[in-house]
């Protein structure tokens, strides 16, 4: 199967986006998968969170509820006494009740008498009866009622400093009693700040009222009013709120409550609200009715809960997903790698192929000529040989010029060949390394295969002439062999200059042999170079010029391809 340009262009486009392809549809799908199960998760996780909102806001109902009991149930007391308080007795039952280690948060359970302002009399005898000391009503109103604390347990410091109190001179107190003397239900007020915050140590408070009149048939003449007020519940909204939230098991969640109607003033708040919610962005927001008040509660998860509530899998989905898009995206630049490296192979094979046939076919043409010029020199060494034994040698000394040629060219692999190191070869192969004395300089060049084997019986057949006639025939003789590069590009040429010193006047041959004619052939036939011959006093100066166009690198397809087109051309013209 053949494959046109566009066909390589199209494929080698497709192996480029393939891998890329591939990675980015599982990359999508792992990393859609994900999402949905972390959106999943989220909605779960959410769903858990709302299910603890709602627990915290039952616990702290529940316990407000609890304690408006103990309310009702003090209530009952008083009545079932027929409103005869007795300090021992009440002091009795409000510790059975155990309000100190069963209900945290609640101060204590007391009752405030309501009189007429500017009769406090009645409520301050009844306050020395029950505490044995005198105790004034306090502080001074412009109402004209007065609801002064007469009773109040358990008895310690933070309660007796609420005695004799007028809870009515307060108008957040107030508003609450007269909404509980109106509806005869328990009230709650407000947040304030309790009478009982006498350390530093002060938290918000609110007071939980419940009415108890008792008409006993006194007469109200002298302005009294028949035995009537508030039983009543101090609060801690910190300690109230904290015992409810730290109740076995503890919930994972951090609040901010506060009343509706006084947000200004929180109730109470965690002391990592502001953590959690700057870490999470789960919320969730209640409202609850405490007998009459709106609280709000603002409730986020704790650490606790988003450690517990964590859920890893998206993450570990989307990881694999990730991985195993790379996994298939490499898997897919592995195949095509292969692919391309089979197709690379074939390639390689077939051109090794091609190669090696016209390597062939180029031996066979380089050995044909070889021979041939072998033949030739064969030929014409015989004719001018006056023996065997000068045919012998002068053909091996030949032989071996054009032997070192194509060694130059064999480790060039048939390209172009150093100049000087083809010269040095030849001349050492003539002078030998012993006291021959001669000097060789010039540029970098390089010379093709046609040039290489010129030269190399061109600088044999000077070298052999200048042992045997020439300069280096005697004592203190010298050669010096230069060479120098005319003109650019195309028009470049290459001149080299052969100059004999030291054996005096040299004068010219009387007729030409066969060394002179080949060095001519191999110049002026082989090379369309010139050679200019001058025979001075002080010996022999040779300059040879020659084409050496600047070195064009080309594929070694197209060289191949050139040189099998010259071999046919060479074939239809033999």
């Amino acid at each position: 199967m053949r494959f046109d340009k566009a066909d390589n262009g199209t494929v080698s486009t497709i192996s480029r986006i393939l891998p890329a392809l591939v990675f980015l549809v599982v990359a999508i799908i792992g990393i859609g998968m994900s999402f949905s199960i972390y959106r999943a998760s989220e909605v779960e996780r959410r769903a858990k969170f709302e299910v603890v909102a709602g627990d915290a806001t039952d616990r702290i109902v529940n316990r407000f509820y609890q304690h408006m009991s103990l309310l009702e149930a003090t209530k009952a007391f008083f009545e079932a006494t027929d409103g005869n308080i007795d300090r021992s007795a009440f002091r009795t039952y409000v510790g059975g009740l155990d309000t100190e280690g069963r209900y945290d948060g609640i101060q204590g359970i007391g009752f405030a008498r309501m009189v007429y302002a500017g009769n406090e009399g009645r409520a301050e005898d009844m306050i020395g009866r029950a505490y044995g000391e005198n105790h004034p009503i306090w502080p001074e109103t412009d109402q004209d009622y007065r609801a002064a604390v007469v009773l109040l347990e358990p008895d310690n410091e933070r309660n007796r400093a609420a005695i004799g109190y007028d809870m009515y001179s307060d108008p957040v107190r107030r508003d609450a009693m007269a909404k509980a003397f109106a509806s005869d239900t328990p009230r709650a007020s407000g947040p304030v700040e309790l009478v009982q915050e006498i350390t530093e140590n002060k938290q918000a408070g609110f007071l939980l009222y419940l009415p108890f009149k008792m008409d006993r048939g006194e007469n109200n003449a002298d302005g009294n009013l028949p035995l009537s007020g508030f039983i009543y519940a101090p609060f801690r909204a910190g300690d109230l709120y904290r015992a409810v939230m730290n109740a076995s098991p503890a919930l994972p969640v951090a609040i901010h409550a506060y009343d509706k109607d006084a947000p200004e003033i929180p109730l109470f708040e965690s002391a990592t609200y502001d953590a959690a919610l700057e870490r999470s962005a789960l919320t969730s927001s209640r409202e609850v009715d405490i007998a009459g008040r709106t609280w709000v509660l603002e409730m986020t998860p704790s650490a606790a809960f988003e450690k517990a509530a964590f859920d890893i899998t998206p993450f570990v989905v989307g990881c694999v997903a990730l991985l195993l898009a790379v996994a298939l995206a490499l898997a897919a630049q592995w195949q095509i790698k292969a692919l391309a490296a089979a197709r690379e192979v074939q390639r390689v094979t077939e051109k090794s192929l091609q190669e090696r046939e016209l390597m062939l076919q180029e031996m066979k043409h380089r050995i044909k000529n070889s021979i041939a010029r072998m033949l030739a020199i064969a030929r014409q060494t015989a004719h001018h040989s006056e023996s065997l034994e000068q045919f012998v040698e002068s053909y091996s000394a030949r032989l071996q010029a054009m032997s070192t040629a194509q060694d130059v060219l064999t480790r060039s692999r048939w390209q172009r060949a150093d100049l000087k190191e083809l010269l040095n070869k030849e001349l050492e192969q003539v002078f030998g390394n012993g006291e021959s004395h001669y000097e060789v300089y010039g540029p970098s060049a390089e010379i093709d295969e046609k040039a290489t084997q010129a030269f190399s019986l061109t600088f044999h057949e000077l070298a052999t002439n200048a042992l045997k006639y020439g300069g280096m025939s005697g004592d203190g003789a010298g050669l010096k062999v230069s060479w120098s590069f005319q003109g650019t590009g195309a028009e470049r040429k290459l001149k080299l200059i052969w100059e004999e010193t030291g054996a005096g006047p040299v004068a010219p041959p009387e007729r030409k042999g066969f060394g002179t004619r080949l060095i001519d052939a191999n110049i002026i036939g082989e090379l369309s170079g010139t050679i200019e011959r001058q025979y001075g006093e002080d010996g022999l100066k040779i300059e040879i010029t020659f084409p050496n166009p600047t070195k064009r690198t080309a594929p070694r397809r197209s060289r191949w391809r050139r040189t099998r087109r010259a071999r046919l051309a060479e074939k239809k013209g033999e």
